[in-house]
C-alpha cells in the first residue's frame, strides 16, 4: 500500500510547474568520518540541513548512495564498463568491490521510510514524515559505513593510497525540471546542490590528507606550508575542513605525499593559496606549482576571478594512464608524462572550478557545458604558451612532421566522415566512448571558437564574464547560456546554437588538392588528398623475397574512393607480380556500403623437370565484391550484420603432362597450362565483438560450375572468472550439392572443393583467401600449415587417396580451446599463453556401410598462440584410432614433429595492437 501511495506522490510532484523566478535548493553538510586502513572502510555520520527554496511542497527526497555502484556486477556502472569493453570491475574479486550500508535516516529526529529505486541500488527515496513546505527546512541525519573498492573509476584505494570521492549519501538535485536522481557512471558526471560543507576526517597519524576546502587546524596548516609535511604524533589525527558554496566534497590520503605551498595574486589583488601534493621522488611534478599558478591567473583573467580562496592539485595513482578528475577546490591528476601534457592536464582540471565548481550545470545531461567550455580555455592556454596542442599518445615510428598539429581535429573529422560522430548536446551515457572524448570535449570547444568568431572576441569575452558573474554558484541550462550570449551579441544566435544538436563538422570542408607523399601523411588532411608512395616487400616459398613499390590514398579521414596499386618483383621467378584494390565506400549512420575490385598475382607452386628446368605455376586473382554492413542503433554496441557478395576469378597455372611419340623415341613433356575458374560467394554474418562473451555466426554459399558448397560457422567465447582467460567454441556444419549428375569424373574435378574435417592446407584453399608460406608443399615444416575452415581438425591424413573426413555430402564439427592457468603453464615465465584444444566431428560417410572411421572422431592437444594469436601452433596428443593408425603407417621418422601443425591468421593483425592507446583528459 505504501508503494502505491508513493507512486501517486511521484506523479503529483512531477506535474507541470508554473513559470517561476529562478530558485535552487540549499543543502548544508556536517560529516564526521574515520578511515580504517586495515580493511579499507569508512565509519561516518552526517547531518544535512535541507532548505526548500522551491515553490513546491516536497513529500520525499531522492538520495544518491553511489558507493553501491561497486557492490556487484549488475549496476549501471558495471553495465556501462562492459559495453565499453572494460571488464576489470566485472571480474574483480569480492575484496575489491565496495558498498555503503548501516544507514539509518532520520528527519528532525524521527525515523523515516526509505524506498529503493527498482532499477538502481545506488539510489533511494527518503519519504518525509511530513510535507516540506516552500521556504521551510529540515535536518536529515544518518550514520553510514563505506567499504572502499579498488580504484576502478574515480574513487577507492590503491593499496594504502586513498581517493575518497562520491562517498557520502547525497540528496539529488530538485530544480524547475523536477528531481534528478541518477546512478553512478564512469562516463557521465554529476549534478549536486550547493551548500556549506564542514567535514572532520580522522585517519592514522602517518597519513597526509588533502581535501576540498580550508584546513582549520592552524598548526598542521603551518607545518605543511613551511615544511611540506606534518608531525606524526599519536595513533590518529583529525583533519577539519570547511568550505562554502560548493556542491561536493572529496579527500585524498597517503603516507607518501610531498607538499608544496605557494600563493598566487590575481589581477584584482585577490590572493589564492595553492597546494600541490605529489609522491616522493617524482621529478616530473617539480614544476606543478608553476603550472597551477599560471593556469589560475589565466582563467581568472579570461573569465573572472577564481571562485574560491584555495586550490589544491593532487597526484593520483596511475591506474588510468592519462587524465584527471575535478572536485571543488581540489583536483586529482593521473598524468605524469611530458611537461606539456602535465601542464595542460593540471590547468584543465583546475579550470573545472569555473565550469563545474562555480557554474554547476547538469553534467549528466549536458556535459559539454562543463567539459566543452573548459576545453576551449585549456586549448587557448596551450596555444598561447606552447603554440601547439599536446599529443594524445606516442605511436611506433611516429614522425611529427607527418602527424597533425591537432590530432583531435583529425580524429573528429574521421568520425564525422564515416558518420559515426554524435551531436554535442546529448546525455553523457548516450555517447560512444570515443565520441564522449572527441565530441563533448574537443568538438564542443571548437563550437565555442565558432561562437567567439561569430560574436567577435571582445563581445564574446564580455559575454562569458557576465555569464560567469550572473550564474556563479547556480545551475545554468543551455537556454540560460544562449540567453546570456544573445544579450551581449545583440542578436539571435539560433543558427549557431542549432549546431549543438547536429552531427558533422563544425566548419564546411575545404576543397582538397592532390599531393604526393612518401609512406604516409596525416598532416593537413583537411587540405590535401595524399597519394602515398612507399616500398613494398613480400615473401613466399616459390617467389622467395620480393621487392617492389606501391601507391595508395589511404589516410584519415577516410576517402570514399580508395585505392592501392603496386608490384613485387620476384628475383627467383624473374617476374613482376602486380597487385591492387580499388573501392568506393558509402558511409551512413545505420549502414556502410562498399563495392570494389581487387587484383593479386603470385607464384603458387614449382616443378623440377628432368632437363632439369624449374617450371613455375602462378595464379592471377580478380575479385569484384559488394559489402553491406548494418550497425546497431546503440552507439556503444559492437553488433554488426553483414551481407557480402564476391566473385573470385582465377587464372591458375597447372602442370600438363603429355607423352610425345617419335619414330625413334617416346618421352614425356611437362608444361604449364592456364586454367580459368570462377567461384561466386554469398555470405551473411552477424557478430558482436563485445569484450564479454563475444560471438559471431555466418552462413556462406560458394557456387562453382558444378556445385554449391554451403557452410554455417558459429563462434562464441566464454570468459572465465579471472577476466583474462576463457574458452573459445566454434561450430561448423556444411553441405555440398551437385548442380549436375554426380559421376566419377565430376567428383574428381571437384575434389578440392569438398568439405573437409581436417583443417585445409594450402592446395585446398581454392579461393586463395589465406596467406600460406609454402602453399603447395607436401614435405617439410611449411607443409604443416593449415587454415581455419570447415572441420578445423588439427590432424591430417593427406597422404591417403581420400582423406579421413573429406566428403561431398555433409559434415559437422565442434572446436574447443581453453586457456591453461599460469600455474600449470611452463611457458608463463616467458609470458607465452598455453591452451588446450579439442575437436569433435562427424560426416556423412561415417554413417554409411563400411565407414572409413567411427561415426565420431576427435583430436586433442596443446596450442601455443603467439603475437596476439596471429601465429598458432598445435601439438596433437590424443586422437581417434583412425588417425593413430594413419600416423603409424605413413610416418616412420620424426613422427611427433610431423604431427604438429600451425596456422597464420593475418586477420588478427589490428592497428591498435601496435599503437599506444589514445587518452584524453577528463
Amino acid at each position: 500500500m505504501k508503494t502505491i501511495q508513493f507512486l501517486i506522490v511521484i506523479l503529483i510532484a512531477h506535474s507541470v510547474h508554473a513559470q517561476q523566478p529562478y530558485w535552487q535548493q540549499e543543502v548544508n553538510f556536517k560529516i564526521n568520518v574515520s578511515l580504517n586502513d586495515k580493511d579499507h572502510t569508512l565509519e561516518a555520520f552526517e547531518s544535512i540541513e535541507y532548505i526548500n527554496h522551491s515553490p513546491d511542497t516536497l513529500l520525499y527526497i531522492w538520495f544518491h548512495l553511489w558507493p553501491n555502484a561497486y557492490k556487484n556486477d549488475r549496476t549501471a556502472f558495471s553495465d556501462q564498463l562492459i559495453k565499453q569493453g572494460n571488464t576489470d570491475f566485472y571480474f574483480s574479486k569480492p575484496k575489491d568491490k565496495g558498498y555503503i550500508n548501516q544507514l539509518n535516516f532520520k528527519v528532525d529526529g524521527n525515523a523515516v521510510v526509505t524506498l529503493p529505486d527498482t532499477n538502481n541500488i545506488d539510489i533511494v527515496a527518503v519519504v518525509l514524515p511530513s510535507p516540506l513546505l516552500p521556504g521551510k527546512k529540515i535536518n536529515i541525519t544518518t550514520p553510514f559505513k563505506v567499504k572502499l573498492p579498488f580504484n576502478f573509476s574515480r574513487g577507492g584505494h590503491v593499496g594504502n593510497d586513498y581517493q575518497i570521492t562520491q562517498w557520502f549519501p547525497k540528496p539529488a538535485v530538485y530544480d524547475h525540471q523536477g528531481w534528478h536522481p541518477m546512478p553512478y557512471l564512469d562516463q557521465g558526471e554529476f549534478y549536486s546542490e550547493f551548500g556549506k560543507f564542514e567535514v572532520e576526517i580522522t585517519v592514522p597519524s602517518a597519513y597526509v590528507v588533502a581535501a576540498t576546502g580550508i584546513l582549520q587546524d592552524t598548526a598542521t596548516l603551518r607545518e605543511m606550508k613551511t615544511m611540506g609535511k606534518h608531525s606524526v604524533t599519536g595513533v590518529s589525527k583529525t583533519w577539519h575542513f570547511i568550505q562554502d558554496n560548493i556542491h561536493d566534497f572529496a579527500w585524498f590520503a597517503s603516507k607518501n605525499y610531498v607538499v608544496k605551498y605557494d600563493t598566487v595574486i590575481l589581477s584584482t589583488s585577490k590572493v589564492v593559496e595553492v597546494f600541490c601534493y605529489y609522491k616522493k621522488g617524482n621529478k616530473s611534478w617539480a614544476k606543478s606549482m608553476g603550472y597551477a599558478k599560471e593556469g589560475l591567473r589565466k582563467y581568472s583573467e579570461w573569465i573572472g576571478d577564481y571562485p574560491y580562496s584555495i586550490a589544491s592539485v593532487v597526484q593520483g595513482n596511475d591506474t588510468k594512464k592519462y587524465g584527471g578528475m575535478e572536485y571543488p577546490t581540489i583536483t586529482l591528476i593521473t598524468t605524469s608524462n611530458d611537461e606539456h601534457q602535465l601542464d595542460a592536464t593540471i590547468v584543465h582540471e583546475l579550470g573545472h572550478n569555473w565550469f563545474y565548481g562555480a557554474l554547476a550545470p547538469n553534467e549528466r545531461t549536458h556535459p559539454w557545458m562543463d567539459e566543452g567550455m573548459n576545453t576551449f580555455y585549456e586549448k587557448k592556454y596551450e596555444l598561447e604558451k606552447y603554440h601547439s596542442y599536446m599529443h594524445l599518445g606516442e605511436a611506433p615510428f611516429k614522425n611529427t612532421a607527418k602527424f597533425p598539429d591537432d590530432e583531435e581535429a583529425m580524429l573528429l573529422a574521421t568520425m564525422a566522415k564515416i558518420e559515426k560522430d554524435q551531436p554535442i548536446d546529448l546525455p553523457a551515457d548516450q555517447y560512444s566512448e570515443i565520441n564522449y572524448n572527441l565530441v563533448v570535449y574537443y568538438k564542443a570547444s571548437r563550437w565555442m571558437k565558432k561562437l567567439q568568431d561569430e560574436m567577435g572576441k571582445e563581445t564574446f569575452d564580455k559575454a562569458m564574464q557576465e555569464y560567469y558573474r550572473n550564474w556563479k554558484f547556480k545551475h545554468p541550462y543551455p537556454e540560460d547560456y544562449k540567453a546570456a550570449m544573445e544579450k551581449n551579441a545583440g542578436k539571435k544566435l539560433d543558427a549557431i546554437f542549432n549546431l549543438l544538436n547536429e552531427t558533422g563538422p563544425i566548419a564546411k570542408a575545404e576543397k582538397k588538392s592532390i599531393k604526393p607523399t612518401f609512406l604516409y601523411n596525416l598532416k593537413n588532411t583537411d587540405k590535401y588528398n595524399y597519394v602515398s608512395i612507399s616500398p613494398a616487400i613480400g615473401y613466399n616459398f616459390y617467389d622467395k623475397v620480393m621487392f617492389g613499390a606501391m601507391v595508395h590514398n589511404y589516410q584519415l579521414p577516410l576517402n570514399k574512393f580508395q585505392f592501392i596499386a603496386g608490384g613485387l618483383y620476384s628475383g627467383k621467378v624473374k617476374e613482376l607480380h602486380p597487385f591492387g584494390h580499388i573501392s568506393y565506400n558509402l558511409y551512413h549512420r545505420k549502414y556502410n556500403f562498399s563495392m570494389g575490385i581487387g587484383y593479386a598475382s603470385f607464384t603458387k607452386d614449382d616443378f623440377l623437370t628432368d632437363n632439369p628446368t624449374t617450371l613455375f605455376m602462378g595464379v592471377k586473382r580478380i575479385v569484384p565484391s559488394a559489402t553491406l554492413t548494418f550497425f546497431d542503433k546503440d552507439a556503444n554496441s559492437s553488433r554488426r550484420f553483414t551481407i557480402q557478395w564476391k566473385s573470385i576469378f582465377l587464372n591458375e597455372g597447372n602442370l600438363n603432362f603429355k607423352t610425345v611419340y617419335t619414330p625413334t623415341d617416346t618421352f614425356d613433356v611437362v608444361s604449364v597450362e592456364k586454367e580459368n575458374t570462377l567461384i561466386n560467394r554469398l555470405s551473411l554474418s552477424m557478430s558482436d565483438d563485445r569484450k564479454l562473451f563475444p560471438f559471431s555466426i555466418s552462413l556462406t554459399a560458394d557456387q562453382g560450375k558444378d556445385f554449391i558448397r554451403t557452410g554455417l560457422t558459429g563462434k562464441y567465447f566464454f570468459n572465465y572468472a579471472d577476466g583474462k582467460s576463457g574458452m573459445s567454441a566454434r561450430f561448423f556444419a556444411g553441405k555440398f550439392f551437385y548442380l549436375t549428375s554426380k559421376t566419377n569424373l565430376i567428383q574428381y574435378k571437384n575434389e578440392k572443393y569438398f568439405l573437409n574435417l581436417s583443417a585445409p592446407k594450402g592446395y585446398e584453399d581454392y579461393t586463395y583467401s589465406d596467406y600460406f608460406v609454402g602453399r603447395n608443399q607436401f614435405e617439410g615444416w611449411m607443409s604443416q600449415q593449415v587454415m581455419e575452415r570447415d572441420g578445423y581438425f588439427k590432424v591430417n591424413t593427406e597422404l591417403l587417396g581420400t582423406k579421413i573426413g573429406k566428403t561431398d555430402d555433409w559434415l559437422m564439427a565442434v572446436n574447443l580451446a581453453t586457456d591453461i592457468p599460469s600455474k600449470f603453464n611452463p611457458l608463463s615465465i616467458l609470458n607465452i599463453p598455453l591452451k588446450a584444444f579439442a575437436d569433435f566431428g562427424t560426416y556423412a560417410e561415417a554413417w554409411g556401410d563400411n565407414p572409413p572411421s567411427g561415426k565420431f572422431v576427435y583430436d586433442a592437444g596443446l596450442q601455443v598462440s603467439l603475437f596476439s594469436s596471429v601465429l598458432n601452433i598445435y601439438v596433437p596428443l590424443l586422437y581417434s584410432k583412425v588417425y593413430s593408425d594413419y600416423y603409424k603407417s605413413t610416418i616412420t621418422e620424426k613422427r611427433f614433429l610431423k604431427t604438429i601443425s600451425f596456422n597464420i591468421n593475418l586477420g588478427k593483425l589490428k592497428v591498435q595492437d601496435f599503437v599506444n592507446e589514445v587518452n584524453i583528459p577528463l
